[in-house]
């Protein structure tokens, strides 16, 4: 059943011919959007990169003009295709950190252990909640760590609704660096295009290639790729890496 259920994970991800990130930008309420297109089996570039800026005296949390910018952006010849839109919350609204469990707590306990961190840590009751979570990598094998991501769930709702009026399909939100980190992993080139290169210019290695050539992979060490990505996150590229990062999520 693994083996069927990871073919068809692989045939699933092989369909996927293009990707949408939206990520904020710093100032005036403007937003990234960034499309990515497959190139080939394993490599997909830059199709649209655009900065979208909302009309003067409406960048507070009306988001119809956004809705609008979408839908002029996401038409396809035929049109009636509803894009899947990956998303960065901005940071005000979104929140993250870390519990420890013990590593022999089952699966199935995770969740309303971490509801109710994100409760708390929001302060609203836990229907009031939206979140994620993922396991991370430990080291003495005692413990399991897990890394949880939350916000209002009233700011989801407002979210998912300026997609769905554009005819859109919010499918993901995470946050910004997590993101951009996937993004610089699996850029040609590495840290080397991402201080070099136009962003209409990148390519990404897609995360689910089967046999990269090592030497075609970012082989920077993390203290380089945390220097760089400091160095971007705060340039007008920015914004774009981590819209790309969101939309390379797509084919995960």
């Amino acid at each position: 059943m693994n083996q069927w259920s990871r073919m068809w994970r692989r045939l699933s991800l092989q369909s996927v011919q293009q990707a949408w990130g939206l990520a904020p930008q710093q100032g005036a309420g403007a937003w990234a959007l960034v499309g990515l297109v497959r190139q080939s089996q394993d490599l997909v570039k830059v199709k649209t990169a655009l900065s979208l800026h909302p009309p003067e005296k409406e960048a507070g949390i009306d988001l119809a003009w956004l809705s609008q910018g979408l839908r002029q952006s996401g038409r396809t010849p035929g049109g009636r295709s509803r894009q899947r839109l990956n998303m960065a919350l901005p940071a005000v609204h979104l929140h993250e950190g870390y519990l420890d469990f013990p590593a022999n707590l089952p699966q199935e306990d995770w969740v309303y252990e971490v509801q109710l961190e994100v409760s708390q840590v929001l302060q609203l009751a836990p229907d009031d909640i939206s979140f994620d979570f993922e396991p991370v990598p430990v080291t003495d094998g005692l413990v399991q760590r897990v890394h949880w991501i939350g916000c209002a769930q009233a700011h989801m709702t407002q979210f998912k609704g300026f997609a769905r009026a554009a005819g859109w399909r919010l499918a993901a939100v995470e946050p910004e660096k997590q993101a951009a980190l996937r993004g610089v992993r699996v850029l040609k080139g590495g840290v080397s295009s991402l201080l070099t290169q136009a962003p209409q210019d990148w390519q990404f290695w897609l995360p689910d290639a089967a046999k990269v050539p090592p030497q075609h992979l970012s082989v920077a060490s993390d203290s380089a790729v945390e220097a760089a990505l400091r160095q971007v996150l705060t340039s007008p590229a920015g914004p774009r890496l981590v819209a790309a990062g969101l939309a390379l999520k797509a084919w995960q």
